[in-house]
């Protein structure tokens, strides 16, 4: 089965020439084997017919003259011989097959007052020097014998060839070309028929990156349109849930923002410093839970416009806004070619996995590995790394390790998650990894064409 075509257009490709290749086999054999049988039906219906006219002849000529006159029609092909005496039949004869059976018929029609009486012999050929299609092993020799009217007999031994000698290059030709042309038609209709289902499968994977994707063009057959149409209303259903979904969590935001507001002005009229910090800090971070939950429940919209972006120069402004507040921040590789993409979300993301490894590795090693088509960019702490059956529950929303990773060292559970959906919307794609030496790499794939 790993043999087979994985794609659809691919598997009726294969299963189309399957069968056009066996068609086309079986009409040429039945082809050549008519050919064979029309060529060798009428020649044998025009040597039966000389025959005839020679034993019509010999009938009527003296002895004298008959022995010439059966030297003359005696070829490599054909022998003639006359006996005044029936002649004794060999003791290697062999009874006659259904083609010299068919040739004894053809020529009692022209002889039907005259007795005739046929065998076969195997006549041995010479190997070639060279091979000839059909032509080598044993020759059959088809023996009759013929009684004179007058009197004596006369015997025919005819040589036949054990098939033609020659391949039936037009005909190959005619049934290549018709191939050909066939095959040409059933590329070009399976790629029609195949085009939409692509179209709808490309349309599928845009949208879990996008939701905001222009409609799919409702053109072509009813089957495509109404695929199209259910696509579409599909699409419009999601976009009006979140919509609806973000709405309200919006609101919620909103209103949740006042109450904390208050509170923290509030916690401003506490007299002991230290509840007044510990009050500050939970109001903070509920902030912090809210925005990032909206954020990540609302996809990341964004009205920044897609534009070229110098991921270098990005990552450096980074480095330096870091080495300012005394954190380690290294980078090793270089990317020369821009990425298309929205510069504030690029900007979170790297900021995410950056501050992960400050967080929980003391340092962060950046390297960028740049290739044609995309560019990965590899970020490593020196922290206690995340055991392998953790390393995909990590991008779950909220998802903590205990004890190295928990709220106390800062985030809210959902800088992964937000990470992963930033890098999924820019066409690229984000996972983890423990590094042989020890400590974590966070590996982010973008591609330099923008493609999403």
């Amino acid at each position: 089965m790993r043999l087979l075509p994985q794609s659809l257009f691919g598997r009726l490709i294969l299963i189309l020439l399957i069968g056009l290749t066996v068609a086309q086999i079986v009409a040429a054999s039945l082809s050549f084997y008519e050919r064979d049988q029309a060529l060798v039906y009428f020649s044998d219906r025009q040597l039966a017919e000389h025959d005839a006219d020679l034993v019509n002849l010999l009938d009527h000529l003296p002895m004298r003259e008959r022995t010439r006159v059966a030297a003359i029609r005696t070829s490599p092909r054909v022998r003639v011989r006359l006996f005044a005496h029936r002649p004794r039949k060999p003791t290697d004869a062999r009874p006659q097959d259904h083609r010299a059976l068919r040739f004894l018929e053809i020529l009692k029609t022209f002889l039907p007052h005259h007795k005739i009486t046929g065998y076969l012999l195997r006549d041995p050929v010479p190997h070639p020097s060279h091979l000839l299609p059909f032509d080598y092993g044993y020759r059959t020799r088809s023996v009759f014998d013929i009684r004179l009217k007058s009197h004596g007999w006369v015997r025919f031994n005819y040589l036949r060839p054990l098939g033609i000698t020659e391949w039936p290059y037009p005909l190959i030709a005619y049934l290549g070309v018709l191939a050909l042309a066939i095959l040409a038609l059933v590329l070009w209709a399976v790629r029609l028929a195949t085009r939409p289902l692509s179209a709808l499968a490309n349309a599928a994977e845009d949208l879990g990156h996008n939701l905001q994707r222009e409609p799919m063009p409702e053109t072509g057959p009813i089957e495509v349109r109404r695929a199209a149409r259910a696509f579409n209303n599909m699409q419009g259903r999601l976009k009006q849930f979140l919509d609806d979904r973000t709405r309200l969590l919006t609101a919620i935001s909103h209103d949740l923002r006042t109450p904390i507001t208050r509170m923290r002005l509030r916690s401003e009229l506490l007299d002991d410093p230290s509840l007044r910090e510990k009050f500050v800090r939970d109001l903070d971070e509920m902030a912090a839970m809210t925005g990032e939950t909206l954020d990540f429940l609302r996809g990341l919209d964004s009205a920044e416009s897609v534009q070229p972006i110098d991921l270098m120069a990005l990552l450096e402004t980074i480095q330096a806004d870091l080495m300012e507040q005394d954190q380690s921040v290294t980078i090793e590789g270089s990317h020369t070619r821009p990425i298309l993409g929205r510069p504030s979300l690029i900007r979170r993301l790297c900021e995410n996995l950056i501050q992960n490894a400050l967080r929980y590795g003391q340092r962060a090693e950046i390297e960028i590995h740049s290739s044609g088509r995309e560019v990965e960019i590899v970020i490593r702490d020196h922290g206690p790394g995340i055991p392998i059956d953790r390393l995909e529950k990590v991008f779950e929303p909220y998802y903590r390790l205990d004890p190295s990773r928990s709220r106390e060292r800062g985030g809210t559970g959902l800088g992964l998650s937000i990470s992963r959906n930033i890098a999924e919307i820019h066409g690229g794609r984000l996972y983890l990894r423990n590094h042989p030496q020890g400590g974590l790499e966070a590996v982010v794939t973008l591609p330099t064409n923008g493609e999403r």
